[in-house]
């Protein structure tokens, strides 16, 4: 899905808010509906959080060749962006968050002790992905671990999930509670699961998403590849049922005013 950067044209920013267009979808009237629109949206810096949903894999590090131990299911496919919505957009998104004093929560999978032989999901990712997890996510592998470019640093915690929901059986909910977050600041993979069903779970908890519309993809079918369908109907998901979306361009920009009106102000 490919989305021109669109300027917000809002007012300066403050030292202690970001400021940026968030654009929903409106499906009323259902005879023609009105469609996207943009929304000015404040974000106080003390209740937002800059959230990273399975942007791990040692394949993501610059220049990284393919692995050819790897299931082919983690092996790059035609045309996948990932790695470099990881280098140009997410990297660049984070320390941009960071400088303006975001706090920033990793959310990753893992070998959970939950999983076993016996496992549904175990099962189905046999099944439909050819990959059986009690097997591939054994540890250390690079599947799971995070490429040095966006690995988590000292002081971003590190949520491990058991399945796709970052709230499923983990401890992301009283993290952020204990942050007082109100926004979330979305990042990250897949689209239309792990990153679906998280923001769908934090909109159930009342946290507003802010989902970075060029910053998350999914994989696509044979069938939704020539139009990126399967991209564009998990944004739209997000705009429709969840929050928002932004670009990553408007994020930094936000952050960058903000930076600026504080320093203005002697760094207050």
């Amino acid at each position: 899905m490919k989305l021109a950067h669109e300027p917000s044209g809002l007012a300066s920013a403050s030292p202690s808010a970001l400021r940026l267009s968030g654009r929903y979808y409106r499906q009323y009237p259902a005879s023609n509906p009105l469609g996207g629109i943009e929304e000015p949206l404040e974000l106080a810096v003390s209740e937002t959080v800059f959230l990273l949903i399975d942007v791990y894999g040692t394949a993501y590090e610059p220049g990284a060749p393919a692995d050819p131990d790897l299931p082919s299911f983690y092996r790059p496919a035609r045309g996948d962006m990932n790695a470099e919505i990881v280098q140009q957009r997410i990297v660049p998104a984070k320390a941009k968050a960071k400088a303006a004093g975001l706090k920033v929560v990793y959310v990753t999978n893992y070998l959970s002790p939950g999983l076993t032989e016996d496992s549904e999901w175990r099962n189905m990712s046999i099944r439909t992905c050819g990959v059986d997890v009690l097997e591939a996510w054994q540890p250390p592998t690079p599947i799971l671990e995070h490429a040095s470019i966006i690995a988590p640093q000292p002081g971003e915690p590190v949520v491990q999930k058991q399945l796709y929901s970052g709230f499923f059986e983990t401890h992301l909910d009283s993290l952020l509670r204990s942050y007082r977050a109100r926004n979330l600041v979305v990042v990250g993979f897949d689209a239309q699961i792990c990153l679906a069903t998280t923001v769908t779970e934090a909109m159930y908890r009342n946290y507003r998403v802010i989902a970075l519309r060029d910053a998350i993809r999914t994989k696509e079918y044979p069938e939704t590849e020539a139009g990126e369908w399967a991209n564009f109907m998990a944004v739209r998901f997000i705009e429709s049922n969840v929050g928002y979306t932004a670009t990553t361009a408007d994020f930094v920009r936000a952050c960058d005013e903000l930076i600026e009106a504080r320093d203005a102000r002697g760094g207050s």
